[in-house]
């Protein structure tokens, strides 16, 4: 990348973040205003704190899921760190996913933990990558097959097509990963440009994801973690919404969650505020909902998450104190051998006279 490229960024970077920032800002403003914030309080207010206790468990249960999930990759890539450690990194992950204005600043801040025990951040971001993908495929499949279940009740088409084309991509991407020559073409677009530099750097992420291909075991481990991962943040959404005294099947959740999902990955916002809930409004107003019970189910559940990303809050605070006191008691022992070595040497003479 050239300089002059860099710098471009660089002067870009602040205005689109601003611009994030504010264009959340306007369209969560705007759905609460056409929602009635003093209605959406008291749908809110009503809610069953039983369940929504039940909710907040079961997505805590699928972030340590998704955490091994992680961890199970990395291991295929030869990076092996020990589970409770890849936990620490993945919430501290979901921290920065709720608190930083961009939708990958969980991604980097847990390649860059993890990049500590390998010899190349490669493998890592590959298993990262590959984590993220099979994400897609699972939620997407769920998506297409509640599309097939509910095609007569709901018709719409735009939606169905939309899912499967995003499912269909997905697999295409991932199947893709077993063929070397058909990875070789996100390469040749920097080698056009001589960008030799990134050319190498992505041909090393592409022979990284190849590896996959001899891990079967390790992707058919992934899968089924994921597809529990996407299944139960679902669950959180009905659990939720039956706290609201949202009684709808959940065969409507299976449906809206992924193509809300989609949405709030979109890089146009403040990790999707004002994105989603406007969403979660016209698509839940389908169901039968009132606006209201449409915008809380997705903001509970979002209010949820960032709670339960605090742990990663915590974890991330609990570094300098723990890293200060670490290397505390290491100058205190490397004292003790020099104080050994020492006298040893001091000893040593009078052996000699001896």
């Amino acid at each position: 990348m050239s300089d002059a490229t860099k710098s471009t960024f660089q002067r870009l970077k602040l205005p689109l973040i601003v611009a994030k920032i504010l264009l959340s800002f306007l369209l969560f403003t705007y759905v609460v205003a056409k929602v009635s914030p003093r209605n959406v309080w008291a749908t809110m207010r009503a809610a069953d704190p039983t369940l929504i206790a039940l909710a907040a468990a079961l997505f805590l249960f699928s972030s340590l899921v998704g955490s091994w999930l992680w961890a199970r990759l990395l291991r295929a890539q030869g990076v092996s760190i020990p589970y409770p450690k890849a936990a620490s990194y993945y919430f501290v992950g979901l921290f920065f996913n709720n608190f930083l204005p961009s939708n990958i600043g969980g991604d980097i801040a847990r390649i860059s933990d993890a990049a500590k025990h390998a010899d190349h951040v490669s493998p890592v971001f590959s298993a990262t990558l590959m984590d993220r993908l099979i994400g897609v495929v699972s939620i997407g499949f769920l998506a297409v097959v509640a599309s097939v279940a509910a095609l007569d009740r709901l018709h719409l088409y735009a939606i169905y097509w939309t899912t499967l084309a995003v499912f269909l991509l997905a697999v295409a991407f991932f199947v893709s990963i077993f063929h070397r020559g058909v990875l070789e073409a996100f390469e040749r677009p920097f080698r056009a440009i001589g960008a030799r530099k990134v050319e190498r750097a992505i041909a090393r992420l592409m022979d990284d994801l190849h590896g996959f291909r001899n891990q079967e075991k390790a992707l058919a481990a992934a899968f089924v973690a994921s597809t529990i991962v996407q299944v139960s943040r679902i669950y959180v959404h009905y659990l939720v919404g039956l706290a609201l005294g949202v009684r709808i099947s959940i065969a409507y959740y299976f449906l809206f969650v992924p193509v809300l999902a989609a949405l709030i990955s979109l890089p146009i916002s403040l990790n999707g505020l004002g994105v989603r809930e406007g969403a979660a409004v016209v698509l839940f107003q389908m169901a039968g909902l009132t606006r209201e019970q449409s915008f809380s189910i997705p903001f509970l559940t979002y209010v949820l998450s960032v709670m339960i990303s605090l742990l990663g809050g915590l974890i991330f605070i609990s570094r300098t104190p723990r890293r200060a006191i670490g290397k505390h008691l290491e100058r205190r022992k490397l004292a003790r051998v020099a104080d050994q070595g020492g006298a040893e040497t001091e000893v040593r003479p009078g052996e000699g006279r001896a």
